[in-house]
């Protein structure tokens, strides 16, 4: 499917309410809107990659007005050039584009997504933001849950539509992803037929990374093993997953609503659910009070509910903001503790 073709459906599915929304079913005339706010002019995420570039073009040949957006994280030599021709290509195309310069706080792949979410997201000033998400994109991020023995959600392909987001909270009006069916062979063979030069990033070759590894190495010896649509396929399974993810998400909020008391969790309400249905409960109800839940953290405080014995509480992560907590956070812990029968979220010194 070309990138084009693959923008028009992206959008038939907006009007008809059938697009990837977030973990929360939509009905027709929301999702419908979101295709309207698409056609009155979007955000793209634009590294220069060929991904980027063919959304960039794609969208512009579908009549969308397209405001390009280039984050330089200031990690590697030369990345002001490589954002500038980046711009100036989108420029030469027929987009208006920026260039957001960022301080990445900390190291590896996560203060670097961060960051750059920050600042599409302030960029995009209310309109959808879109980024240039693939089908091989899916694969690898479903390699990388499998490697990590993590749970659905990180295994589930990458929703098409977005409204929980680091970059809605820094200003767009949701995140979409329009390229998830293409190939990254689609996005080059997009580029060579627009005579579009994209940009290699080494950091997608390095090893140092694990997704980089998963990319070069492992994905071609799976090809080579068990046929070149091995990444694609594993794309469905992903997409499928998300769906089953998404009811489940769905559920576990009615749920929560249910068993919510204040600001407890009542656990003779909880203790009827399912483990399924249950553990996606806890991690609803602290996801805006807690930092990052492992498995542990999660059994931990399952056990409260089902295998009550008296026990201390389950101590988990600090949220990662405010900065205001910090002094907080070097004096105290954070504690999910029972109190007759309900579930409280708690501070004790250290």
């Amino acid at each position: 499917m070309s990138v084009q073709s693959q923008i028009r459906a992206w959008l038939r599915e907006l009007e008809t309410g059938e697009a990837s929304g977030g973990g929360t079913s939509e009905t027709s005339p929301e999702s419908a809107a979101r295709a309207a706010q698409v056609r009155a002019g979007v955000a793209a995420g634009l590294s220069g990659g060929a991904d980027s570039l063919a959304l960039v073009h794609g969208l512009l040949r579908c009549g969308v007005k397209v405001h390009a957006v280039v984050v330089d994280h200031q990690l590697q030599e030369g990345s002001a050039q490589v954002a500038r021709q980046a711009a100036d290509t989108a420029l030469s195309l027929g987009a208006t584009a920026e260039i957001r310069t960022v301080d990445v706080e900390g190291p590896g792949e996560g203060p670097a997504r961060q960051a750059r979410y920050e600042a599409l997201g302030a960029a995009a000033a209310g309109r959808p933001l879109l980024v240039a998400h693939t089908a091989d994109d899916d694969a690898e991020g479903m390699l990388i849950g499998l490697v990590r023995g993590s749970g659905a959600e990180a295994i589930a392909g990458m929703r098409s539509v977005h409204t929980d987001h680091a970059a809605v909270a820094a200003g767009a009006a949701w995140l979409g992803r329009p390229l998830l069916n293409c190939t990254r062979a689609e996005t080059e063979a997009e580029c060579r037929a627009a005579g579009l030069n994209w940009w290699e990033d080494p950091h997608n070759s390095s090893d140092a990374y694990l997704r980089s590894r998963i990319r070069t190495h492992v994905l071609p010896y799976l090809e080579d093993v068990l046929g070149e649509h091995i990444g694609a396929n594993m794309a469905r399974t992903a997409r499928m997953l998300r769906e089953d993810v998404e009811l489940l998400d769905e559920l576990a909020g009615r749920e929560l609503q249910a068993a919510e008391e204040g600001a407890s969790l009542n656990c003779t309400e909880l203790q009827q659910q399912p483990a399924a249905l249950r553990r996606r409960v806890l991690k609803q109800w602290l996801a805006d009070k807690a930092g990052p839940l492992t498995s542990a953290h999660l059994n931990a405080i399952d056990a409260l509910v089902i295998a009550w014995k008296g026990q201390g509480g389950a101590a988990v992560p600090w949220p990662q903001s405010p900065p205001a907590l910090n002094e907080q956070r070097r004096t105290h812990r954070l504690v999910v503790q029972r109190r007759d029968g309900y579930l409280q979220l708690a501070t004790v010194p250290r």
